[in-house]
């Protein structure tokens, strides 16, 4: 039975108020931990104010997942949409799966006229 619960059944004849029910507040001092990770980030520049940067980030908790964000900064085209960042979780060991995948569907799109050859 809980502190709470025990009171309010012991105490018939004055019950606790509302308050005296409650857990207290944490103090705003009490720290709270996040996690730690280690990070890499890289950037490409394309030129009129505008690049890439890409941040992974694997936690040093001995999980074996990364953190991929991949962002766009500068001005962008007036038909974009405003989504400006992709992030995904992968596993570490699918990383350059990833890598392969966006190089593939790259070249595919070039070959089936998709994107426009003759860009880089």
């Amino acid at each position: 039975m809980s502190a709470i619960h025990s009171l309010i059944v012991a105490d018939n004849e004055h019950p606790p108020s509302i308050a005296a029910a409650r857990p207290p507040a944490p103090s705003p001092s009490t720290y709270e931990p996040g996690h730690s990770a280690r990070r890499a980030t890289g950037s490409v520049p394309m030129g009129q104010g505008s690049w890439w940067t890409a941040t992974l980030s694997v936690p040093m908790s001995g999980d074996q997942t990364a953190l991929l964000t991949v962002e766009r900064d500068g001005p962008r085209p007036a038909s974009a949409p405003p989504i400006g960042q992709v992030t995904m979780v992968v596993p570490v060991g699918e990383m350059d799966a990833v890598l392969t995948l966006l190089q593939g569907i790259v070249a595919q799109s070039r070959r089936d006229g998709v994107l426009d050859a003759t860009l880089p």
